[in-house]
């Protein structure tokens, strides 16, 4: 046996310098012994190689990857502020107030403009009337017929003064006395005071403008002076003087103009008719075509005056 490994290493001793020897040579052309070997390269037109880590080299560990951090605790969410509803009563109004937010800062609360018909204000009381009284002054020219014998130059005028009491907006009375002067119907000179109570219906007395309408009695003394020769003319008894004292009733129609709450202004036009209540014998008119007689007179006044109201 020792025969047998002697005569195996001497084999493979002799085969080391054989394989150097042909590696060293030309390898024939489809020698199966020998290897395919690439061509020298030229070191300075390449890099050298990099060297290569032996394969026991100690492997570097990588450090671990960091834990995660660990989860932030929830904020406790708050709820939306309500939105801030802002009235708005009138069309005119102050500017829209400009928000400017930071970066970072909560983000300003929704502001909800609502429009809001403002409420009607209540009517104004009702004034309540409270009665009134007043005083008349005015002027009045009196009107009378020239026919059946009158005389041209007939023609009386006078002032007055009146006292008046309106308890209500409609209706008033009036107290008044007048003074009157000038020629008569028969052309004689006289002079007349009536004293009169009016009522006086307003149709419209809440108006600046009022229409009223106004009647009433009087009674009235007159004193006249007979000149000789109209007495002559008219073939009456001469008497120099005579006083007629009479009763009537009057009506017309009126104006008061409201200049303010205590003064007015007014027109109106009256017409009486009146008879004598004295103890005369002698008739006060004569009808010279007829000769008929009466003691009965008629006219008409146009007035116009100033109202002070308390």
């Amino acid at each position: 046996m020792r025969r047998c490994l002697t005569h195996a290493l001497v084999a493979v001793a002799m085969t080391a310098p054989m394989s150097a020897l042909a590696q060293e040579d030309n390898c024939p052309p489809g020698a199966w012994f020998c290897e395919e070997v690439e061509p020298p390269r030229d070191p300075a037109g390449e890099p050298p190689p990099a060297a290569a880590a032996p394969d026991d080299a100690p492997v570097e560990a990588l450090p671990p990857p960091p834990a995660p951090p660990p989860p932030r605790p929830k904020r406790a969410t708050r709820p939306a502020p309500p939105p801030v509803v802002v009235y708005q009563t009138s069309p005119s109004g102050p500017p829209p107030q400009v928000i400017v937010v930071a970066p970072g800062a909560a983000p300003p609360p929704r502001v909800i403009v609502r429009g809001v018909t403002p409420p009607v204000p209540p009517p104004p009381p009702r004034r309540r009337w409270r009665r009134q009284w007043g005083v008349n002054f005015r002027m009045e020219g009196l009107m009378m017929g020239r026919e059946h014998g009158g005389a041209e130059d007939a023609g009386m005028g006078g002032v007055g003064i009146s006292l008046r009491y309106r308890p209500v907006p409609a209706f008033a009375l009036d107290l008044g006395a007048d003074f009157l002067a000038g020629t008569d119907y028969n052309g004689h000179d006289r002079t007349e005071v009536p004293l009169s109570l009016s009522g006086i219906l307003f149709v419209n007395p809440r108006s600046r403008t009022q229409f009223y309408f106004t009647g009433g009695l009087h009674i009235a003394h007159a004193d006249v002076e007979q000149s000789w020769s109209g007495a002559a003319a008219g073939a009456e008894e001469f008497v120099p003087n005579t006083e007629y004292d009479y009763f009537g009733a009057h009506g017309g129609i009126g104006l008061e103009f409201r200049l303010s709450r205590r003064l007015a202004l007014n027109i109106d036009a009256i017409g009486f008719v009146r008879g004598r209540t004295d103890d005369g014998v002698i008739p006060e008119f004569r009808d010279p075509e007829t000769g008929r007689t009466t003691d009965t007179s008629g006219g008409g006044l146009f007035r116009g005056g100033l109202s002070i109201y308390w």
